[in-house]
C-alpha cells in the first residue's frame, strides 16, 4: 500500500535541506543560505532560532565552561538575530563565510560582559534571600514579652543574691494586664511554657532531696525555698487566669448563614393543581415562617404547620418540616375542595384560621412529611 504523503505545515515551500547540504561551490552556498534564511525568517518560531544558537554555544563553539555559563545567562532576545543563521547552519551543515569569526570576535565579548554582570546579580540576589531570616510568629511573640520576663527575673536575682524580695507585692497577673503591647492568652501560654522547667526545679528544691540542688542552693533556708517555689507558682497561676479569662470573653464564632436553596433541594411537593387552580409557593419561603398552609390533593386534606414556641421558625430537613408545634399543627378533610379552597385562596392569616376552625371534619396530627401530592399554599 502506497504511503500517504505528509502534508506540510508551512505556507512557504520548505527548502530541500538534503540537496542544499551537498553544495560545495561558495557562490551556490551563499545563494542557498540566503534562500533558506528567507524561509526560516517567516516560518520558524523565534524561540526555536534562539535555541539553535544556544545549542551551538554549548556544544560546538569550543568556548570554556565559564564562558558558556556567562553567555547563557543573558536574555535569550540577544540570540534572536544570529539565531536564524544558526538554525540554517544546523540544517545545511555550513555557515556563511565570516559569520563564526564575527560571533567570536564581536558578539562573544559583548555577551560575556553582559552575562557576567547578570550572573553576579543573580548570586547577590540569592545570597540576599538566604540572609533574610523569616521570624516565626512564636519567636515574635517571645520577643514581645521578653522585657516583662526580664523584669521578673531581675526581681528573682535580687531575691537570690540578697533576699531583698517581697512575695506579697509580686503580682504577675497585674504586671501582664498593665504591660504594653497587651498580653493576650497566646502570650500567656508562651510565658507559662517558658517557666515550666523553673517551676519543676523549684519544686525539687522545696523537697530538698537532690544533692546537686542542695549544693547549688546551699545558702537557701526553708523559708527561702518556699518563696522561691511560690514565685514561679504565682507566674503559672497568673498565666492560667489570663488564658481562661480569654476563653470566657472570646466572641463566639458567627455561624454561617444557611443556604436556603440547599435546605429545600430534596423537598418533594406538587407544583400545582389545574382542577383547583392552585400552585405551590417557592419552598424557600417556608424557612423561618411561623405558619405553612398546604393542601393534600390525594387525601383532600387542608392542613397547617405552626412553629414551636421554643423555635424561631419552621425549618426543612430533606423531605420533612421541622421545628413545628405538634399540639397546634394538624389537618382536616375538605368535603367540597373546589368551593372551600376557592373561598380561602389569597386570604390573610386570620381568614385562614377562621375558615379552618369552621371545618367540621375531625382534625388529625401531622408527621412533618411532605410528598408530591401536597401543594404548598401559603406561609405567614
Amino acid at each position: 500500500m502506497a504511503r500517504k504523503k505528509q502534508r506540510s505545515t508551512y505556507l512557504l515551500n520548505e527548502p530541500n535541506w538534503k540537496e542544499l547540504s551537498l553544495i560545495t561551490d561558495p557562490d551556490q552556498r551563499k545563494k542557498a543560505i540566503s534562500n533558506a534564511e528567507y524561509f526560516v525568517h517567516y516560518e520558524i518560531a523565534t524561540k526555536k532560532k534562539q535555541e539553535a544558537l544556544i545549542k551551538w554555544v554549548k556544544q560546538e563553539s569550543g568556548w570554556t565552561k565559564e564562558e558558556i555559563k556567562y553567555a547563557t545567562c543573558i536574555d535569550k532576545g540577544y540570540f534572536s538575530a544570529m539565531g536564524k543563521t544558526a538554525w540554517v547552519a544546523k540544517k545545511l551543515g555550513y555557515w556563511p563565510d565570516g559569520t563564526l569569526e564575527y560571533i567570536n570576535e564581536k558578539q562573544k565579548p559583548q555577551w560575556l560582559a553582559l552575562g557576567k554582570k547578570v550572573y553576579v546579580e543573580k548570586i547577590e540576589e540569592k545570597e540576599k534571600k538566604n540572609d533574610t531570616k523569616v521570624i516565626s510568629i512564636q519567636d515574635r511573640m517571645k520577643e514581645q514579652v521578653s522585657s516583662l520576663c526580664g523584669s521578673w527575673e531581675e526581681q528573682l536575682d535580687n531575691f537570690v543574691d540578697s533576699e531583698a524580695f517581697d512575695l506579697k507585692v509580686f503580682d504577675p497577673y497585674n504586671d501582664m494586664r498593665a504591660y504594653q503591647p497587651a498580653i493576650k492568652p497566646a502570650h500567656a501560654k508562651i510565658i507559662k511554657d517558658s517557666y515550666d522547667r523553673d517551676l519543676l526545679e523549684a519544686k525539687q528544691l522545696l523537697a530538698w532531696e537532690d544533692p546537686d540542688l542542695k549544693e547549688a542552693y546551699s545558702h537557701f533556708n526553708l523559708k527561702m525555698r518556699k518563696e522561691f517555689y511560690a514565685f514561679f507558682e504565682k507566674i503559672q497561676t497568673a498565666c492560667d487566669t489570663l488564658i481562661e479569662t480569654g476563653k470566657a470573653t472570646r466572641k463566639p464564632r458567627k455561624p454561617k448563614p444557611m443556604d436556603r436553596d440547599k435546605l429545600v433541594k430534596k423537598l418533594k411537593y406538587q407544583i400545582n393543581d389545574s382542577d383547583l387552580g392552585i400552585a405551590s409557593i417557592n419552598p424557600v419561603e417556608i424557612i423561618d415562617a411561623t405558619e405553612l398552609w398546604f393542601y393534600n390533593t390525594k387525601l383532600r386534606k387542608l392542613g397547617v404547620y405552626r412553629k414551636s414556641e421554643m423555635g424561631t421558625g419552621l425549618t426543612i430537613k430533606g423531605t420533612t418540616i421541622k421545628d413545628f408545634d405538634t399540639s397546634t399543627s394538624f389537618q382536616k378533610t375538605l368535603r367540597k375542595p373546589a368551593e372551600q379552597i376557592k373561598a380561602v385562596k389569597g386570604s390573610a392569616k386570620t381568614r385562614f384560621n377562621t375558615f379552618f376552625e369552621e371545618i367540621k371534619t375531625t382534625p388529625t396530627k401531622l408527621t412533618g412529611r411532605i410528598s408530591d401530592t401536597i401543594v404548598l399554599l401559603k406561609v405567614f
